[in-house]
Order: structure tokens, then sequence, then C-alpha cells
């Protein structure tokens, strides 16, 4: 209990920088909710990714960006394919579906490092799209109002 308490005060020893620099992912922002930030340009658009972390972004957590970053034609296809699939469960929806583009890639459990969540704009500002991304395949568009 006296480590703990100790730790506490001390911290964990790394002491956090609030911006990194990536060959990749370019640069790194710590965010106050406790992930880091980074805008990509990628393909005439900005990709921009939560990556979770502590005193720096998580390893595993940079080396999945980079994967979707170097491969994002396989990425924006299967992206797509689900939204298209999408599209057809939801008819109701299937118009704003299709106009979906993606705004966020989460990747914040390091124990979890091909899991995470993709939240998506579209033309109604009232709803926020959503998947999770389990396996590094998205799966159940939903979305909050």
């Amino acid at each position: 209990m006296l480590k703990a308490l100790i730790q506490t005060f001390r911290g964990n020893g790394k002491e956090r920088t609030n911006e990194l620099q990536d060959p990749v992912l370019g640069t790194l922002r710590f965010a106050e909710k406790a992930w880091w930030e980074a805008d990509v340009a990628v393909q005439n658009r900005n990709l921009r990714f939560k990556i979770g972390g502590d005193s720096e972004p998580d390893e595993v957590l940079i080396l999945h960006a980079r994967d979707i970053v170097r491969s994002i034609d396989d990425f924006d296809k299967m992206i797509a394919e689900f939204l298209a699939d999408a599209a057809v469960r939801m008819p109701g929806c299937a118009d704003e579906i299709r106009q979906l583009v993606i705004e966020d890639v989460m990747l914040c459990w390091p124990k979890r490092p091909n899991d995470g969540m993709i939240y998506f704009k579209g033309p109604n500002n009232y709803r926020l799209w959503r998947c999770d991304y389990a396996g590094r395949k998205p799966q159940g568009l939903g979305f909050d109002e």
C-alpha cells in the first residue's frame, strides 16, 4: 500500500511530452481525454487516429495505425464494402449510410491491439455513426442521436 501511495505522488518515472513525431503518422499530440491524436494526410483527405497510451502512444497501437495508412486502399475498400452491406440491411438509412466518411479511427486498448472503434461523419449533424472494429474488421454499424 505504501509503495502504491509513493508511486501516486512520484508518478511512473516517465514524464509525458505533449507532442511526438512519427515517420508515418506525423505529429501525435496528447489529448486531454488520455489518448494521442494524429491527423494523417492520406489520399487527398485527413484520417484522424486516436491512439491509447500514457506517457507516450502505445507502440503496438502505433504499428496498427501505420498498417492502416500503408494499406489505405485495402482499408478504404473494406470500409466501403461494409457500408454498402449496412445500407442494404438498413434501408431506412441507406441514403445517409452511403454518404458516411471516416472521421476517427480509435485504437485505444493496448491489450486488444487489433480492436477499436471507427466513427463516421455524415449529412445528419445529430447522428453520431460508429462501428466496432474487431480483429481489424468493421462490424455493427449504428448511431447515437
